[in-house]
């Protein structure tokens, strides 16, 4: 496809069905590559889908703010913290979850990680086969994360039920939002009375500006996280296991040369960006790559087909585990960048290694159809075998 900067792009659908038979990256592969353009869905918003342009455009806070953003507008009443923030207050939000996402705080959960996958691995290996998302890419990060973040591990499937709704039905949108912050309040109140060692904890009894937070941004903040941690890395999961799955010459590599994980990690992350978008609203009347934006203008960013653009990574579309200066933007960039990324990084290298020590080889059922989603893009339904 090619259009000129500004021309509308009515047949842009930037929110697909909730089920689908159709890839979402390959049903937005058209618009790559693109100058920024107009699509009239939704009210109207601006696409901007470049590498360079995406970078610039999510790095200048100022110019491009992220609050009352969303695309299509959906009245949340409490907005997600600190996404939905400028400067100075996104940094000063970030200052209280940051701490406690670093390597020094992450990285002695490997053993547990480990033993997690194993775990459910073992679950179903023997059988020759499984739904690789129901059995393993929900699972694994979801136990992971209710005792990192200090949610009961017995409410956990309640917990992914509400983050699903929220990221994927946007009928329901609103619904799942007061029932995520109704479990984040009520653990929060508990655990600002009795804390643990948590990051729960850590948040409820943070401070900014040298005061203790107060009680509704330390549920907005912590449920922002709660969702961030519930579903993005079992989407990266899913991605990761079809395409090996689809590439046998892959997936030997990661089997008789464990060393190249965590490039295969990077390579995944960029080539399976699965919050493919993001949303910024013009602060000001600005030219942008030929455009005119007009204040207030929403703008839809689209860092999956930036990850993918030819004019930055060579064969884009290729999963090249030897590719030098992978400068991909999965976490995004700027004041924004993801809290989250060292975790993410880690457990799907976990997830890797041991998903492959002990199935090395695997292929997608034959006749059975992938089902995909266009909310965060993921896989809902991954059908897998192997020879026992």
């Amino acid at each position: 496809m090619s259009v000129d900067a500004g021309t509308p792009v009515s047949e842009f659908h930037l929110h697909m069905d909730r089920m689908t038979a159709r890839d979402p990256f390959v049903a937005m592969a058209p618009f790559g590559g693109l100058p920024p353009f107009w699509c009239d869905d939704h009210g109207g918003f601006w696409v901007v889908t470049r590498y360079e342009d995406v970078r610039e455009l999510l790095q200048d806070a100022h110019t491009f703010s992220s609050i009352d953003t969303m695309v299509p507008r959906i009245t949340l009443g409490d907005p997600l913290l600190p996404s939905f923030t400028d400067p100075p207050d996104t940094q000063k939000l970030r200052s209280v979850v940051l701490p406690h996402m670093t390597p020094r705080k992450v990285d002695p959960l490997e053993p547990k990680m480990r033993r997690v996958c194993r775990e459910f691995i073992a679950g179903f290996k023997d059988q020759g086969r499984c739904e690789a998302i129901r059995d393993f890419s929900q699972q694994y990060p979801i136990r992971m994360f209710v005792d990192f973040f200090g949610l009961p591990v017995d409410r956990q499937e309640e917990f992914r039920n509400h983050s699903e709704t929220f990221l994927h039905d946007y009928q329901r949108q609103g619904e799942a939002w007061s029932s995520i912050r109704a479990i984040v309040r009520e653990q929060l109140e508990a655990k600002l009375v009795s804390p643990q060692d948590d990051l729960m904890s850590a948040i409820v009894n943070g401070e900014i500006d040298g005061e203790p937070i107060e009680l509704d941004a330390a549920v907005n903040l912590a449920s922002t996280v709660f969702l961030g941690g519930l579903d993005t890395l079992a989407s990266n999961i899913g991605w990761t296991l079809r395409h090996l799955a689809e590439h046998p010459q892959l997936r030997h590599r990661i089997v008789e040369e464990p060393s190249v994980v965590p490039a295969a990690v990077e390579e995944f992350l960029r080539l399976y960006t699965v919050t493919a978008r993001d949303t910024r609203r013009a602060a000001r009347d600005v030219e942008f790559h030929g455009v005119q934006m007009r204040a207030g203008d929403r703008i839809s960013v689209m860092i999956g087909l930036a990850n993918r653009d030819s004019s930055q990574f060579e064969d884009p579309l290729v999963a090249d585990f030897d590719r030098k200066n992978n400068r991909h933007i999965a976490f995004a960039v700027g004041p924004h960048r993801c809290l989250g990324s060292h975790l993410a990084r880690h457990e799907l290298e976990v997830a890797l290694e041991e998903w492959h020590a002990a199935i090395p080889d695997y292929r997608v059922v034959p006749g059975e159809q992938i089902l995909y989603s266009g909310g965060n893009f993921t896989i809902e339904y991954l059908p897998l075998e192997w020879d026992v």
